[in-house]
């Protein structure tokens, strides 16, 4: 599972004044050229491993080029992109913008260090494989030592909601590149994996600024809706950014039960949602959910809390909630000890899993309190019962 930082509910993510001066309406919102350490567009970027031997696809390359050139396939709005990296100092990108394979006449962009990478560009690439497809302004990034480098938006759409009287700042980010902003939430769900989906924004500390990373609470994907001071809005994004509307509405709730103390983090149409305590039972909007964070917890005699954490979160994977009713998702205890053995050149490993009741999987390595248990010893046996080999597990 996709590792993930714990974040505020989305019933909470916003302040709000009680004066009801505008409640909803629909704002402008323009193009903003990020910096390059701007929290919103550096809430994730996928990066691609180099090769050291130039592709067929690169039929010509400028002249003068080190014995340090690496070449890279990036992905822009599902087209890929093929571009050279010179390490060599200073270090230049060359990016086939164009499509033709031929990188004889591009103009270099030259590297310049930013917090231990080193940024290029930013550059107009057109967005999609169709012809005509709107052009997009990405920044490429590659890592310290240039064997990754990968593209991510370099600016977003921003302006300001007045909700309830209070100003806050917003923006969107067209983060897949695809020269569309679409909500992460699709006729079947997830329409993608929610660290690729686009994201929305919004300043609820009003300080001016966005909150660092994904996790913040102010920096989210793309939802249906959000909570303000206990009042939802549905969210609409026009398809080129260009607006944002807010409009009032009142979910119907219903009830989440796992039957077990828990914590959860969960993605839903309304936004990131942290659960906890409640005996494994909440009431939540209605909607489809997507669990992202799953740990069980239960105190024993001496007072010591065990946690486990999912490694798999089995049916909370994808569920929904409906109004006025009951999703019952029976997880955790009892907990089967289940053995995965894979063998490769001549050496077997043996990897013990957690299984739950509904199939979701736990790490082996419980935590007692602050404490890690040792882990378990091994035995080995043949059908008869003879041991065929003993030894220590590692956490890992």
């Amino acid at each position: 599972m996709r590792p993930f930082l714990m974040v505020v509910a989305a019933a909470a993510f916003m302040a709000a004044g009680t004066s009801a001066v505008r409640a909803q309406g629909v704002f402008p919102l323009k193009y903003v050229l990020a910096e390059e350490n701007d929290p919103l567009t550096s809430s994730g970027i996928s990066y691609s491993g180099g090769m050291t031997t130039r592709p067929s696809l690169n039929k010509a390359l400028p002249e003068g080029l080190s014995d340090k050139v690496r070449y890279f396939r990036i992905l822009v709005g599902g087209k890929p992109v093929w571009a050279a990296l010179d390490a060599a100092s200073p270090p230049k990108l060359y990016v086939d913008v164009a499509g033709t394979g031929n990188l004889s006449s591009v103009a270099p962009l030259v590297g310049r260090a930013s917090g231990g990478q080193c940024c290029y560009g930013p550059i107009d690439v057109p967005a999609g494989k169709d012809e005509g497809a709107p052009a997009v302004k990405v920044l490429f990034v590659s890592n310290g030592n240039n064997q990754f480098l990968g593209g991510r938006a370099a600016g977003y759409m921003g302006g300001a909601a007045i909700l309830d009287g209070q100003t806050y700042r917003v923006a969107v980010l067209d983060k897949d590149l695809n020269g569309c902003y679409e909500c992460a939430f699709g006729k079947n769900g997830m329409s993608q994996s929610w660290w690729r989906a686009d994201v929305i924004a919004i300043d609820s500390s009003q300080d001016g600024k966005f909150l660092s990373g994904m996790g913040s609470g102010e920096i989210m994907p793309l939802v249906k809706a959000v909570c303000v001071k206990d009042v939802y809005y549905h969210v609409q994004v026009a398809p080129d950014g260009s607006s944002i509307k807010f409009e009032k509405y009142e979910p119907k709730m219903g009830t989440l039960d796992i039957g077990v103390t828990a914590s959860l983090t969960v993605l839903s149409e309304t936004g990131f949602h942290n659960l906890s305590g409640s005996g494994g039972k909440w009431q939540v909007p209605e909607g489809r959910y997507a669990c992202q964070n799953l740990q069980i917890t239960k105190t024993d005699a001496d007072g010591k809390e065990w946690r486990l954490r999912a490694a798999n979160v089995g049916p909370l994977e994808k569920f929904e909630v409906r109004g006025g009713e009951t999703t019952a998702i029976k997880i955790g205890p009892p907990l089967a000890l289940k053995v995965d053995a894979q063998s490769q050149g001549g050496q077997t490993t043996l990897n013990l899993v957690l299984v739950g009741k509904a199939g979701e999987t736990y790490s082996i390595a419980p935590r007692k309190g602050t404490e890690q248990p040792l882990p378990p010893k091994v035995k080995v046996l043949d059908a008869a019962g003879k041991m065929l080999a003993e030894g220590n597990s590692e956490f890992g």
